[in-house]
């Protein structure tokens, strides 16, 4: 039976996107350390599938390590390019010393060292001209091309790159000198495009070879549009959300530029100048779109020091450049340029030339061991997961090897349990209180109280734990909280005070350390004025305390009695004591407020009132017989008691001198009834002690004299 035409047409089409690869899966943004991780593979079509879980990362700094097997092959080795024919490796060296491209067999990885290594002449090349090589593959015809002055040079190793090649030079270009990078690329896998830099010409020029690599007339352009170069050299291609970018180093000032292409390679581009990224001698640049990122590399033209480069994109890469130094790896000397990215299975390579030790620097970046499997070739792959923190890619590559070769790379982040530390069980002061903090950035907290809060206080002893998720990730602390036994720091209780009466405040033994409101720090305070009265104390526990005390003092018991007094009469003399509401006790028990005095002696009184009590005393002369001076005076305008002098019988003859404290003579009489007013010159003499000097001759008692001296106190 024979099928109707419009039929074959639908079932050919349908065919035909089955048989179409599309490679994607989803699997978790962030995960937990040691959770399952579970992939969902979307992909369709497709007959083989390799999972790398732990692939090979350019996010992470590389390991280095000289290639063996190549001596004396190399000359000057300057660019260097990668291919890989079936199971064979290849890399490809150009030369500057002895005009040859140096061909190099690892075998089946690029792990290995040169399995196979020999030479290819270039007949009419010049020394230190050979720079960008690139080796690609087209519709079945390995092609290799690289730039030597001003010419393009192909390279035709048939179907395979094992044979010879043969050479043909393909354009002399009028404004091409020193011709250095080189990169090509199959845009849309329909059009090879060509990026090349003329290093004395300043200038960046475009290659269209067409729909072919067999082409033996590209058409070359100069994109430059008068952006200012300077000695470009290496340059680095990489596509980004379906626009190119190419980073181009200018030797001479070790600056960078940026040409965004837009969609396509055939456009003219848009330079910027990214400014100077390498203090000195810039050298080789490599663009790696790794995983859905953009990571890139520089190297340096020094013999030793900081020779490798990571670019810092934080913008990305239509951003700021800047450049952070990884240090020498793998024994570099005089680098030049990366050769492009490769990746084997799990691990990433590049290669970098080192002049001038004539040998290459492979830089692996490997696989990690962080994942429970490392690869799976299944459809679906079974469940794994990761033990320790980090940010890793999970690879697929679809149909690996054949024409429809598909990959998909992507990020998963994967986190450690959130990190909670409440600290060291602590013992707490009583009435003292502490906060509990689980920490920032948690998805969910919940405290052994019931709080969800990102803190709690506590005031009660007792163990708290707290368990918090990030991420489906959960972590958790506990403390144990104490409390230590109250030790009171205790004044006397407020109280009341008769005046000259003293009050010791003790808050007790147990302190560390005190402070009084009046700034000391000793143990106890003795006081004998009323006021409001604290203490701050630090016990052994480090707990503080405090306690106040206000003191109030009674009212004062003022009793004047006269000062040293004499009878000189018959008369008696009245001492009174009276104060309002008073008591009063006198040295012969009587207790009336007054008592009259006949006779010379010592007399004193007790005044009570309100729980309070004061003494005076007086003194009580016979002036009759002799005379006597008054231990003190109060020269204060109230008539009583205001001059200094003596107190007796009638003198004949009578001197009074009176001294300060230094000795000197501040008053002098020869009359017994003048006496010292307290001042010197007309001024006011200061309270305080004088001394005194007197010489005198009793008037009723002829030849009766003395001589008397001593100190008296000047009362203001």
């Amino acid at each position: 039976m024979k099928l109707p035409s419009l039929l074959i047409f639908f079932i050919l089409i349908s065919l035909t996107l089955q048989s179409q690869v599309v490679a994607d899966f989803i699997l978790p943004d962030t995960i937990c350390v040691g959770k399952t991780v579970n992939i969902k593979n979307l992909t369709t079509g497709g007959s083989t599938f390799y999972w790398s879980f732990c692939s090979g990362n350019t996010s992470v700094d590389p390991i280095g390590s000289v290639l063996g097997g190549t001596s004396g092959f190399l000359g000057g080795p300057a660019y260097i390019t990668l291919a890989q024919d079936g199971d064979n490796c290849y890399s490809f060296v150009t030369n500057h010393v002895n005009q040859s491209v140096t061909v190099i067999n690892h075998g089946v990885s690029y792990s290995n060292d040169a399995l196979s290594i020999k030479n290819i002449p270039i007949p009419g090349m010049k020394m230190d001209s050979s720079q960008g090589i690139q080796v690609k593959f087209d519709n079945g015809t390995w092609f290799g091309f690289l730039v030597c002055d001003f010419l393009l040079i192909r390279l035709d190793f048939g179907n395979s790159l094992s044979k010879t090649p043969s050479i043909l030079v393909l354009n002399t270009i009028t404004g091409m000198w020193s011709l250095h990078g080189l990169q090509i690329w199959h845009e849309n896998n329909q059009r090879w495009v060509g990026i090349t830099t003329s290093s004395w010409g300043n200038s960046v020029w475009n290659i269209d070879f067409g729909n072919s690599l067999a082409n033996t007339s590209p058409v070359f352009t100069d994109i430059t549009q008068g952006f200012g170069l300077s000695q470009p050299g290496p340059l680095s291609i990489v596509s980004e959300n379906n626009n190119y970018y190419c980073f181009i180093v200018n030797a001479l000032n070790s600056t960078l530029c940026r040409g965004d292409f837009g969609s396509s390679l055939m456009n003219k581009p848009v330079w910027k100048d990214l400014g100077v990224v390498c203090n000195s001698d810039a050298r080789g640049i490599m663009l790696i779109r790794d995983c859905q990122q953009t990571n890139g590399f520089m190297t340096r033209y020094l013999p030793a020091g900081k020779l490798l480069y990571r670019l810092q994109m934080p913008q990305g890469i239509t951003g700021p450049v800047s450049t952070v130094s990884i240090g020498n790896i793998g024994n570099l000397d005089l680098p030049q340029q990366f050769s492009e990215i490769t990746r084997v299975k799990d691990t990433v390579y590049t290669f970098i030339c080192s002049q001038a030790t004539t040998m290459i620097t492979r830089l692996s970046f490997i696989t990690c061991k962080n994942s429970s499997i490392p690869s799976s070739q299944l459809y679906d792959p079974p469940s794994y997961s990761y033990d320790s923190a980090g940010i890793y890619n999970v690879r697929l590559i679809v149909n690996e090897g054949q024409p429809d070769q598909q990959n998909v790379c992507k990020h998963i982040v994967v986190v450690d349990k959130p990190p909670v530390h409440l600290g060291p069980d602590r013992v707490l002061c009583p009435g003292n209180s502490a906060f509990l903090d689980a920490g920032a950035r948690c998805d969910t907290v919940l405290w052994s109280t019931g709080d969800t809060t990102r803190r709690i206080k506590i005031t009660l002893p007792g163990t708290y734990w707290v368990r918090v998720s990030k991420f489906g990730c959960w972590g958790g602390d506990t403390v144990n909280i104490g409390l230590y036994p109250l030790i009171p720091t205790k004044l006397k209780p407020d109280t009341t005070l008769c005046q000259g009466q003293k009050y010791l405040l003790n808050p007790g033994k147990n302190y560390k350390s005190l402070l009084w409101n009046n700034g000391d720090t000793t143990s106890t305070m003795l006081i004998n004025t009323g006021g409001t009265y604290w203490v701050h104390t630090v016990d052994t526990n480090n707990c503080p305390g405090a306690d106040t005390v206000i003191i109030t003092m009674k009212p004062p018991i003022n009793v004047n009695l006269p000062h040293d007094t004499a009878i000189c009469t018959k008369n008696a003399v009245i001492l009174n004591a009276e104060v309002a509401g008073a008591v009063y006790l006198w040295q012969d028990g009587s207790t009336s407020s007054s008592y009259s005095v006949t006779d010379p002696g010592t007399y004193w009184v007790r005044v009570s009132r309100g729980g309070c009590a004061v003494l005076d005393t007086t003194l009580v002369h016979d002036c009759n017989t002799d005379i006597y001076f008054p231990n003190a005076f109060t020269p204060n305008g109230d008539g009583l008691n205001d001059y200094f002098r003596p107190i007796g019988p009638a003198l004949s003859k009578f001197t009074l001198t009176v001294f300060d404290r230094w000795g000197q003579q501040i008053f002098t009489t020869n009359d017994s009834e003048r006496g010292w007013d307290g001042t010197y010159k007309g001024v006011i003499c200061p309270a305080g002690n004088y001394s005194f000097i007197a010489t005198y001759e009793l008037a009723f008692s002829p030849g009766v004299s003395g001589k008397k001296g001593g100190t008296v106190i000047l009362l203001r």
